[in-house]
């Protein structure tokens, strides 16, 4: 009995140490790839077909003010994660086509000191006290010479405040240059009332309305090792 016991324990110990590899054929391996490619084939024209009317629908019903109808309409392209169309916008971190809706945050160094900055943003659209649209956790570049920005696409929807949220900083001190929603060309955040959170040593040369002076050089600055938040009113 003890022999028994040894025998298996060896065995199971030179299982172990030399695993049994099965070999795939590659004649299995080709199949696979054929069908997978076939499959892909066949419904990612259907899938884009579907995304494109989709995006279609939201702006329609966006542009109608049914921001039920819209909102809906988004949930259902992010739960089907559908592929990318010329209607769909773009992936946030990415530049907007020219002349679509786009909101574009500037991000800063305090003036090429390179000790403060942001490092990620939420944004979201309001009417009244209704949230109707956000994008969260966008990632912002960060330059300790040069000055960045991120441009994000959003759908054609009425929107009268546009809050963006800080929630990554360098150094534990944040800011921001400027903030800017793109409508038809024009900057219908320009000269818009801001409310912040908080400014750096209540100074009012970094207050909040440096945001939509339409100057990237003039700054809000956060106070340290503080998150905040900018609130900035849209024109019509």
């Amino acid at each position: 009995m003890t022999k028994d016991v040894t025998t298996l324990s060896l065995l199971l110990v030179l299982s172990a140490s030399f695993p049994c590899f099965s070999a795939e054929p590659a004649e299995l391996t080709s199949a696979r790839a054929n069908y997978q490619k076939q499959i892909k084939s066949l419904t990612e024209p259907v899938s884009t077909r579907y995304a494109v009317y989709l995006e279609s629908l939201k702006k329609s019903l966006g542009a109608k003010g049914d921001l039920d109808g819209a909102i809906a309409v988004q949930k259902e392209i992010d739960s089907l994660a559908l592929p990318a169309t010329s209607a769909a916008p773009a992936p946030a971190a990415t530049t907007a086509s020219a002349g679509s809706d786009k909101i574009v945050i500037w991000n800063q160094n305090n003036g090429g000191k390179a000790d403060r900055g942001t490092k990620k943003i939420s944004v979201s659209l309001w009417v009244g006290n209704r949230e109707v649209w956000n994008k969260k956790f966008v990632g912002i570049d960060w330059d300790p010479i040069k000055q960045t920005k991120v441009e994000i696409p959003v759908p054609t929807m009425t929107a009268e405040r546009l809050r963006v949220q800080i929630t990554d900083t360098v150094n534990g001190k944040g800011g921001l240059a400027e903030i800017e929603f793109i409508r038809g060309g024009r900057n219908i955040a320009l000269k818009g009332a801001v409310s912040v959170s908080a400014v750096w040593e209540n100074n009012a040369k970094r207050g909040g309305s440096m945001l939509t002076d339409g100057d990237n050089s003039t700054l809000w600055l956060l106070p340290d090792n503080q998150e905040g938040w900018a609130e900035v009113t849209l024109s019509p």
